[in-house]
């Protein structure tokens, strides 16, 4: 195997996200994002939740539960928050981000930069950000018209 095919062919399968508490952020996924539970199960002492939208039957997201040893910290602003390294948000690709934002002002969800236009030549139409009850940040996002990759459904 040369270099190049190593990851050739490779997927992010999912993300892995460390709550202090499984059910509660299962919970809310499943209330506020209309996400499923693909199957839970307890290991080394923490309770796993694996995740997926309500139309896939592919989990995107792993919730491990049990206690944490340390806190992030809180921001004055979310463009403060780029300048901590490692992985900073979720990313779900949607038809119409400001049909959602709608929606989840409905359903209470905290709106951490509304609907906004993307940037010049990202190939994003628009884009906005939310956070669950933890503070962990998930970015919705709408391809640009002229884009193949839009979400089909």
């Amino acid at each position: 195997m040369t270099r190049n095919e190593l990851f050739a062919h490779a997927q992010i399968h999912h993300i892995a996200l460390r709550v202090a508490d499984a059910k509660a952020s299962k919970d809310w996924f499943l209330t506020k994002l209309d996400f499923c539970v693909d199957r839970e199960f307890s290991f080394g002492g923490m309770d796993f939740a694996w995740l997926c939208p309500a139309e896939s039957n592919v989990p995107v997201i792993e919730l491990i539960g049990g206690e944490l040893q340390a806190s992030r910290p809180l921001y004055e602003n979310a463009l403060e928050s780029l300048k901590q390294p490692g992985f900073h948000h979720i990313c779900l690709q949607v038809n119409d981000v400001e049909q959602v934002v709608s929606e989840l002002r409905h359903r209470d969800v905290k709106i951490v930069i509304d609907v906004m236009a993307g940037a010049p030549g990202s190939g994003v139409e628009k884009g906005a950000f939310i956070a669950d009850p933890w503070d962990n940040t998930i970015e919705l996002l709408e391809l640009a018209r002229n884009s193949e990759d839009h979400v089909t459904g």
